[in-house]
Formats: C-alpha cells, structure tokens, sequence
C-alpha cells in the first residue's frame, strides 16, 4: 500500500532491529507474490504458506527490509524481529494511513450470531445522534456516505487501513465493526483501538478453524486485548458462553454486563408486548428507563438491541437517541427478510447457519405461526462437520424439514446432507432435495395459508460456492421469482407433495 513513511522503530517499539538502527517503510506487503521494489516484506505464518519460506523471493522481487519472527541467515536487507508478524503487519498498515486513525473512534462486536444485527442497531442509534458513522461487516462496508458490498465479515489489515483512511477523507467520526474469530486469531484488527466492544454470544462454529470450543472461545475473548485501556468489554449475561468470556477477561478488562430478563445483569431489557411484526421493550440503562418498539422479531433481536444500546450509552449517546435509532430500524437484510409477493403463508429467509441462531429463528416464529411451520435449510462443505448433525437437530423444531444443499464449496453436497440427516429425528416430517432451487419450490408447493416457510443458512449471500466456483444463487430472489410463478393467474393447480417417503435408505 502507498502511503506516507514510517519509522518501524516508532511503531513496534519491542522489535530487534538486524542490519540497521531502524526502518523507514513506506509501503508493505505480506504477499511475496505482490511485492514492488522498495516494500516492506512482513513475513507470517499462515495456515497454508509460511511467509519465512518466502523471504529470499521477496527481496528477489525487491524488498528493501523484512519483518520476521525470526532472523534469517542471509536476505542481504535489514531485519526487524518481532514475535508476531501479523500483529506487526495490522499496526504498520494502520500507521501508514496518511490521515491520523485517531479521529476514528471505533465500536467492535464479536460473536456467533447476531454481529450483523447489532453493528446496524448501533450505526442507526450513532446516526440518530448526528454521529457520521462507517460500517464494516457481513453484509456491507459503509464509509458514511457510500457502502458497497462486503467480501468477508472482517477484511485484511491493509483492506482496513485502506477502509479507514476513506471514511477520515469523508470526515466520519464513528466506525462500527464485526469482528470475526478469524480476524481476532489472525490479529487483523491488531492496529485497532477501541473505544468500547461487546460479546453477542459464543455457540458452536468454525471449530475446524479453532479446533476446539476452547480455542474458539478465547479467539472471541481476544477482541478485550485490542480496548483503550479502561475501555469496556459488554457482555451478554444470557449466553453461557459470554460468561466464559467473563472468566477469561476477569481483572484484566472492565466488563459491562447486560441481559434480558435477566435480574443479575447491569443493564437489562424487558419485553412487554410482541407481535408477529414487532414488540415493545424496556431498557433499563445506566441512564434511565426507556420504552421502545423495536420492528425486528425474536428474542435474540431484543438481546442484539440491548448490547447496541449498551455500546452507544458507553459512546456518550442519550437515551433519547438510543431510543429514535433503534425504532429506525426496520429490517436487516437476510435476517427472519420477508418475502411478500402476495402469497397465502409467509415467507422468512434468514442467514441462520449455526445450530443457535436455526434454533432461535425456529424459537422466534413458532411463537406466531398460526399453521406449520416449513424450514428449508442445509449446511455450508469445507467447514466443520460436527455442527451439522445440530442443525439438524435445531430444525426439528419445525412441523416440516427440507435439508438441501448450502454453499458445499468442494464437497459433496449428499454427504453433508447426510451428516444433516443424521440428526434429525426419525419422526420428523422430511424431505430431502439437493437442488436448492427445486427444494424452495417444495416448500412452497406445500405450503398453506397460516403456514410459515423459513428459508435458512444464506441470508443475504448472492452466491454460491461450488466446485471452486462462485454461482449466482440469492434466497431472496429466487423465492420471489418462484412465488410469482407459482401463484400466477394462468397456474395449473398445485398438487402438494409427499414426504413421508424421504427419508435416505
């Protein structure tokens, strides 16, 4: 990346210089493969490539200096020894920024579920208070003026630097972010100081990357490392997994506790009225008591909006703002997204992909459902297997389940079908139908008037991957053309189908 110049000594006060009294760089790269004479080449350990191996092609290529892990007998360039590269990269791409970072103040949120949802409560509460406020998440990065589509939850350090550097241009004061566990491990966030972070909860998923519940855990608890010192942590006291957080960041992090109906919480919310379209909440804040109707649906949305009201009130917000921002938000794209286009049953497509936010999202509409309730979902190839029997588990709640295929990348989609299946109750209505499109097409053939069908696991994604390949695929659009189809003037009648025969032998 260009930018202005540095001095590595400055900016990683604890490393060993070799070859050198300091470094001046003026743009780095971590890819050997992408350096450009007089970069910087940081070194890291990846998951598949060790940048160590890759030293001498990147001086070949031009590298003036290397940072590293350790020293390397003979690259002939300066040598600047840390004991993390990744953290060394993400706090060099920060300061290379032209601009100064510390007109930023940044939120951060963490989580299994629910980051979306609460990063978008929160830029619309900082919104209502005149806040200017960038985004960078799932669904979208913002730099408070434009958004354009997002790529990963979390992107690169240098993508970052790159993001906050547009939204200091356009003279944004607020930057909200997810941060996912992959960031948080792979320290790509390291050149960021927040002002305040929270925890939504910690479920199972991405163990094949973490390896372990334990080391998933502490990748999420690693976001209280990247705190302004006494900057708070928020934390769901609902969620078991956030209590582990708890226990984790005792005495080294201050921790604002919150949780719904929850009398040992600091701050707590309080539902009083619900419907099938909205409910109405208390707060109880450390500012006061508020009432607010909140238009999204389910008890993790009223949890997703007490840790935004949380954040904001530590952002220096008032109460009436909270208030006004949370009852702006309508609707989140892919989460419990109604699909109308006049059909007899409604239809909710929801990014649940995790065994906790398929059963939360079953949870939510069974409260309102006045028929069956119709759940079409599957499980993402690549990724790890134990939590695909839980999904299976998790939709079961459902009067009737069609597993389909969901994003198998280079898998086979009929085993992790059958890895699905395998949780799944035998008594369970069920139909089994790899082809995604011919699957909503099912369940909307089957569906009544009162019924619910619930397309989950995509949400907002256009695409998906398989094969290698990245195919148009968007739940949304695809459940409108085919609801246009099916209930078109000039359609024959529907036969509804059968699926007490499909189960897989």
């Amino acid at each position: 990346m260009n930018s202005n110049t540095i001095s590595l000594r400055h900016v990683l006060p604890e490393a060993c210089f070799f070859g050198c009294q300091d470094i001046a760089a003026t743009s780095v790269s971590a890819d050997s493969r992408q350096i450009r004479p007089g970069d910087v080449f940081i070194a890291i350990r990846g998951s598949r490539v060790d940048g160590h191996d890759c030293i001498e092609a990147a001086v070949s290529g031009g590298a003036v200096a290397v940072v590293a892990e350790q020293q390397s007998p003979g690259p002939g360039v300066p040598q600047c020894i840390v004991a993390c590269s990744a953290t060394a990269y993400a706090k060099i791409c920060t300061a290379l920024v032209p601009e100064r970072t510390e007109s930023l103040t940044f939120a951060g949120v963490t989580g299994t579920n629910g980051k979306t949802t609460t990063t978008w409560m929160l830029r619309s509460i900082l919104t209502a208070a005149r806040r200017r406020t960038g985004l960078i998440g799932t669904i979208e990065n913002h730099d408070g003026y434009e958004s354009s589509p997002a790529e990963m939850t979390t992107p690169p350090a240098d993508v970052l630097a790159r993001q906050f550097s547009r939204m200091i241009q356009r003279q944004t004061s607020h930057c909200v972010m997810e941060v996912s566990s992959h960031a948080l491990a792979q320290k790509r966030c390291a050149g960021v100081r927040f002002s305040v972070a929270a925890v939504t909860n910690v479920t199972q998923d991405h163990f094949d990357y973490h390896g372990s519940a334990e080391n998933y855990c502490a990748a999420k608890a690693a976001i209280s490392e990247l705190l302004h010192p006494d900057a708070p942590l928020v934390l769901n006291l609902n969620d078991a997994g956030c209590r582990a957080v708890r226990s984790r960041v005792a005495g080294m992090t201050p921790v604002i506790t919150c949780g719904v109906e929850n009398a040992a919480a600091e701050l707590r919310a309080h539902v009083l009225t619900k419907t099938h379209r909205s409910q109405r909440l208390r707060l109880h804040l450390a500012q006061g008591d508020a009432e607010v109707r909140l238009r999204l649906i389910g008890h993790h949305n009223v949890e997703n909006a007490l840790t935004a009201a949380c954040l904001a009130e530590q952002l220096g917000v008032r109460l009436k703002d909270i208030v006004c921002g949370l009852e702006a938000v309508h609707a989140v794209p892919g989460r419990l997204e109604r699909i109308d286009e006049g059909q007899p049953f409604q239809v909710l497509v929801d990014y649940a992909h995790t065994s906790d936010a398929l059963a939360r999202a079953v949870e939510t509409i069974r409260g309102f459902v006045p028929g069956r309730l119709i759940c079409v979902f599957g499980a993402g190839g690549d990724r790890d297997r134990a939590k695909r029997p839980l999904m299976g588990q998790a939709a079961a709640k459902s009067d009737i389940c069609i597993v389909t295929s969901d994003n198998p990348r280079n898998e086979d989609p009929d085993r992790i079908i059958g890895d699905v299946v395998a949780g799944i109750p035998r008594q369970t209505v069920l139909c089994v139908e790899p082809d995604r499109t011919a699957a909503l097409r099912q369940a909307f053939v089957c569906a009544e008037p009162g019924d619910v069908v619930l397309i989950a696991g995509r949400g907002h994604e256009p695409c998906q991957q398989i094969r290698g390949q990245r195919m148009p695929f968007d739940d949304r659009q695809m459940a409108r053309q085919l609801l246009r189809e099916l209930h078109a003037d000039d359609c024959p009648p529907l036969r509804h189908p059968v699926f007490s025969a499909s189960w897989p032998a």
